[in-house]
């Protein structure tokens, strides 16, 4: 059998490589949409058997800061594997692209290898790549708004519907702001940087850099409509309504939340609000396993760990988003 090359994507093929993601990634149509792969700032690399397209990864560059929690201070420059895609119709070269594809993310300086939502059943195999795989850095937090859809969605049983609904009557969401006003815009102004910088600063050891620039070329990607928020004590929450293409679900999305304690709170409930307004099935949100107490207190009381593949050298604990990881980009 030849063997397969990773490349760097040569943008000439780009049709091709559409139709590639299109076709292999039938749960995901998202991820061939062509709009947001061109508008996407990354490394792309694709696995090339017989000169046709037979795996895809993407790398997003962004760099991270030490917070004043860590006791340290510099950057750390993090390279997050997105949208792996193989060609499943021959084993042989699947496995091949697969581990070529993350061997070039892996060799790609300065940017070290991170990746999220690590499974169990490829644990193992990225131990034995030399990553770490933490689980004390991020959580995915949730409010289950429709159990029956909610938990059909994750594989649980739709007979746990009674039981969430009881669980949401004892642990309620706020109905209503209750430390200040918010404001919706549509961009951010660069003399906020330093604000958002010092509150992560406050309140993680390791934080992805936020800035206007950063988050006004997020708020925008193609065919995503964000709903921004600034609050009156201090932060900002950036939110989505996402309704999945091929599956019946649709969620609220927290992408990216910074700000004082009272600030999140109030910012959370606006979340849970649109959520109600557009009748979600549910809201989901990833953050540091050290806002736990604030995502209950605003009813996203269902929380699990979010497994990060990171540097082993990596010792500070990561705080993570949807936006930091590019998760936001899933339906």
């Amino acid at each position: 059998m030849s063997t397969v090359e990773i490349k760097d994507f040569d943008e000439s093929r780009m049709d091709e490589l559409l139709a590639f993601l299109t076709r292999w990634s039938p749960d995901h149509p998202e991820l061939g949409e062509g709009p947001i792969i061109k508008w996407q700032k990354c490394y792309r690399f694709v696995a090339l058997h017989e000169d046709k397209i037979v795996g895809y990864i993407a790398q997003i560059p962004h760099e991270f800061r030490y917070g004043a929690k860590s006791g340290r201070e510099g950057i750390e420059k993090f390279g997050w594997a997105v949208t792996l895609v193989l060609n499943m119709g021959d084993d042989a070269v699947r496995k091949q692209a697969g581990r070529g594809l993350l061997t070039r993310c892996e060799n790609n300086p300065p940017w070290q290898y991170c990746g999220v939502g690590m499974v169990p059943e490829v644990e193992e195999p990225y131990k034995r790549r030399g990553h770490a795989v933490r689980r004390d850095c991020a959580m995915m937090y949730t409010r289950i708004l429709n159990p029956s859809k909610m938990l059909r969605y994750v594989g649980k049983s739709p007979l746990l519907s009674p039981a969430v609904a009881v669980a949401n009557l004892f642990r309620p969401a706020p109905a209503e702001l209750r430390h200040g006003s918010v404001e919706k815009i549509t961009e951010f102004k660069p003399e906020w940087d330093d604000k958002w910088d010092e509150l992560l600063s406050e309140q993680h050891e390791l934080y992805g850099a936020r800035d206007a620039e950063f988050l006004n070329y997020k708020l925008a990607q193609p065919n995503r409509d964000y709903h921004a928020y600034v609050h009156s004590d201090g932060g900002y929450i950036i939110i989505r309504h996402a309704t999945h293409r091929v599956r019946d679900m649709n969620l609220v999305k927290v992408c990216d939340l910074v700000g004082t304690k009272k600030a999140q709170a109030d910012l959370l409930t606006r979340a849970v609000l649109l959520a109600r307004e557009v009748n979600a099935y549910g809201i989901v949100a990833m953050g540091s396993t050290t806002m736990r107490e604030t995502f209950q207190q605003a009813g996203l009381w269902v929380s699990k760990p979010y497994p990060i593949a990171m540097p082993p050298n990596i010792t500070a604990k990561m705080h993570i988003s949807f936006f930091d990881s590019d998760l936001d980009n899933l339906w």
